[in-house]
């Protein structure tokens, strides 16, 4: 008498399948929807499943689906870049000078473009190091169209001014522009214009089986605690296949292979594209397309609030609220009143955060902190263990999308197939099936961190 777990399937789907909204059937091959219901099934277990599904879902048609990134509000509304300078230039009111432009980071070893650079532009030059000699511009203004070359953008501009301090009249490498309008002579003509284009970026669509299967001996069988053990069996499936979901839409990697897709999960997008782990007190920057992964030894209030800052800026597209999946170890830390002021400042015994305990619209316990930048919506991720357990997951849920595949009449989102065993089998056996992938926009609006050795 084999027991071999799997999901139920025909004639008695009893309770756990009539909450999903399955209900009775008969004794044949069926299909039921339950990719609006089985989000419901135990949210504890998968929060950021439950979220995707509820707030975030977008079917597509293509199992290669594309989505666009607009990014131009990001670039251009600081309108900040760097110059490589070539060695020091000493620069003088009056004269013209031949500039290139460094990477957004600043960063000597790699050059940077920039579309929205045209003739007629003014821009300052903070040409004295801030921290060392205080800070100071010299102005200039751009007076030929600017080259976008494979990898850089050349242009030549007239120094307009410089200020009136020592070492303000040097420009020198990785010195920090930014536009300050435009400016124009009388009787002349329009400027030029410059356009941002749109990114497209694609995702797959993953197909997710589980499978019950029972002999029609077992099903026949009344068993001590359970009358029904496909019930059992079927409630424990749906949830084991919910979970299935979550793990890839945390930690997969987009791929294809062998005629197989994988579907790109949020942790797997951050580890794989984060340049590199930042470690404790390390500032965070920005960086366009670059998602934040932070490892945290000793966390503290100075560093949460640098990272906000950077995290929150309107700049960057993401919005004020973010849902933030946390392992039980992180959310210890964000609890603590120790000596380190985290979450208390020592000296005035004052709250540098604001908590509030709720209950969440889809059954999870949320933990609202509020900071001066934004605020974190913090739910428990159980799968957050083992080499994850440090893990904390900052989600900008507006950047993200839960991508069911549904075409030609076809809904591929999660559905129970009835009675897919052999017809020489004796026994029951049945499939939980969902195509659906996940689609980052704009990585920069997450974050992730690494609390283990906190």
């Amino acid at each position: 008498m084999a027991i071999t777990t799997g999901v139920k399937k025909s004639s008695d789907i009893t309770a756990a399948a009539t909450t999903a909204g399955v209900g009775q059937a008969p004794d044949r091959r069926r299909l039921y929807s339950f990719g609006d219901r089985v989000a419901e099934l135990a949210p504890e277990e998968s929060p950021f499943f439950v979220y995707l599904s509820k707030v975030a879902k977008v079917p597509t048609d293509d199992p290669v689906f594309r989505f666009l990134e607009n990014r131009s509000k990001i670039d251009w509304t600081s309108r900040e870049f760097f110059i490589d300078a070539s060695g020091d230039q000493t620069v003088a009111a009056g004269s013209d000078y031949s500039f290139t432009v460094e990477s957004a980071t600043g960063s000597s070893t790699t050059a940077g473009r920039v579309s929205w650079l045209v003739k007629g532009m003014v821009f300052s030059v903070n040409t004295v190091d801030d921290s060392a000699n205080g800070w100071a511009l010299s102005q200039f203004r751009v007076i030929s169209s600017p080259v976008a070359n494979s990898a850089d953008t050349t242009f030549s501009a007239t120094c307009i001014s410089t200020s009136n301090q020592t070492g303000s009249t040097t420009v020198s490498d990785e010195d920090r522009c930014q536009v300050i309008g435009t400016s124009f002579a009388e009787g002349t003509g329009a400027p030029d214009a410059w356009s941002s284009e749109i990114e497209d970026d694609f995702g797959y669509t993953q197909i997710f089986k589980t499978a019950a299967e029972m002999s029609n001996t077992a099903v026949a069988t009344r068993y001590r605690g359970y009358a029904d053990e496909w019930s059992r069996i079927w409630a424990l499936k749906l949830r084991e296949h919910k979970v299935d979901i979550e793990r890839a839409m945390l930690f997969g990697q987009r791929a294809r292979q062998n005629s197989i897709q994988y579907t790109e999960g949020l942790v797997g997008h951050i580890v794989k594209n984060g340049t590199a782990q930042m470690t404790d007190a390390t500032a965070l920057s920005y960086s366009s397309g670059v998602p934040y992964y932070r490892s945290v030894a000793n966390m503290s209030y100075d560093v949460i609030l640098g990272d906000m800052e950077v995290l929150f800026d309107p700049a960057r597209g993401g919005s004020a609220d973010k849902l933030v999946l946390a392992s039980l170890p992180s959310i210890t830390i964000f609890n603590k009143l120790g000596s380190a002021g985290f979450v208390v400042e020592t000296t005035t015994n004052e709250h540098r955060y604001n908590f509030e305990a709720s209950k969440g619209a889809f059954g999870h316990n949320i933990m609202k902190i509020e900071t001066v930048h934004g605020n974190l919506h913090m739910v428990k991720e159980p799968l957050f263990r083992g080499v994850s357990a440090g893990c904390m997951l900052v989600a900008d849920m507006g950047k993200l999308a839960y991508r069911p595949l549904v075409g030609n009449g076809i809904n591929r989102d999660t559905a129970v197939e009835t009675n897919v065993q052999a017809p020489d089998e004796d026994l029951r056996k049945d499939m939980i099936l969902t195509e659906a992938g996940l689609e980052i926009t704009l990585p920069e609006a997450h974050m992730l961190y690494n609390m283990e050795d906190a």
